[in-house]
């Protein structure tokens, strides 16, 4: 399985990604169900170009803080660069598996979009349950990319392409089996909440529209030809002009607390 390459072309698209609109309303989701305060500690892992940390950072306040970890030297240029106002804000490279901080150091600990990558999703979850403070908050989410549904007249070359797609991440499926998995690192009071992501117009700021790109750009390298991939793309364009496209996707939030 070789999965989606966040270099600089694709941290950038990640930028572009979290300017749309459905990537803001999933923010302002993920900020309300973290229940931060003024004050609160906060880790971001695989905080990407820095767009949470960034609104996470405005609830804390001077007297908070928000440290983001990231495994990609060219996203943390942007978050960076992003946060670069910011005082109560720093980005540190890491590994999700292997946090450099001590026990019981977070008043909150969260990751969004990046669990589906990892291929030790339990040891990540057990990192973050060690840097949290005990009575404290976890909150982790996902995409379940099995529960997509994109309108095509061309179901073969669909399947085809998404298939392909789905090996860009560790488990394509994780939210079926994180409640688990969150149990099992020592986390209790878990509940889980869905975001759905609803385009029925491919518009230069849709969520669709810039995951088409991702989609090209990572199955052009694994086993669909360019060809086909642009005859994928031009349906979907063509679909659109006729008032018939169709794009929706389920992503969840759960949270957990340490004991």
């Amino acid at each position: 399985m070789a999965q989606l390459e966040f270099d600089d072309e694709g941290s950038r698209l990640v930028e572009e990604f979290n300017e749309s609109t459905g990537a803001k309303v999933r923010r302002g989701r993920i900020l309300s169900a973290l229940s931060i305060r003024p004050g609160s500690h906060v880790l971001d892992v695989g905080s990407g170009p820095g767009h949470q940390a960034y609104e996470v950072a405005a609830v804390v306040g001077s007297g908070g803080s928000v440290v983001g970890v990231d495994s990609a030297d060219s996203a943390l240029e942007i978050a960076r660069r992003r946060c670069s106002n910011l005082s109560n804000v720093t980005f540190e490279l890491g590994d999700a598996t292997k946090l450099p901080f001590p026990d019981a150091t977070f008043d909150a600990a969260m990751s969004s979009q990046t669990f589906e990558y990892l291929e030790e999703a339990p040891a990540a979850l057990a990192e973050m349950h060690r840097v949290l403070k005990p009575g404290r908050r976890v909150l982790i989410h996902d995409t379940d990319w099995g529960a997509m549904v994109w309108h095509t007249e061309d179901r073969a070359r669909m399947d085809r392409v998404l298939h392909a797609w789905d090996g860009h991440l560790a488990d394509p499926q994780l939210p079926r089996t994180l409640g688990r998995k969150l149990a099992d690192a020592g986390f209790t009071d878990i509940s889980v909440e869905a975001v759905i992501q609803l385009d029925t117009n491919c518009n230069q700021g849709s969520v669709s529209s810039i995951l088409m790109k991702f989609v090209i750009d990572y199955v052009t390298s694994h086993g669909i030809s360019q060809d086909e991939a642009d005859a994928w793309a031009n349906e979907l364009a063509e679909l659109n002009s006729r008032g018939k496209y169709f794009y929706s996707s389920n992503e969840y939030i759960f949270t957990g607390a340490k004991p």
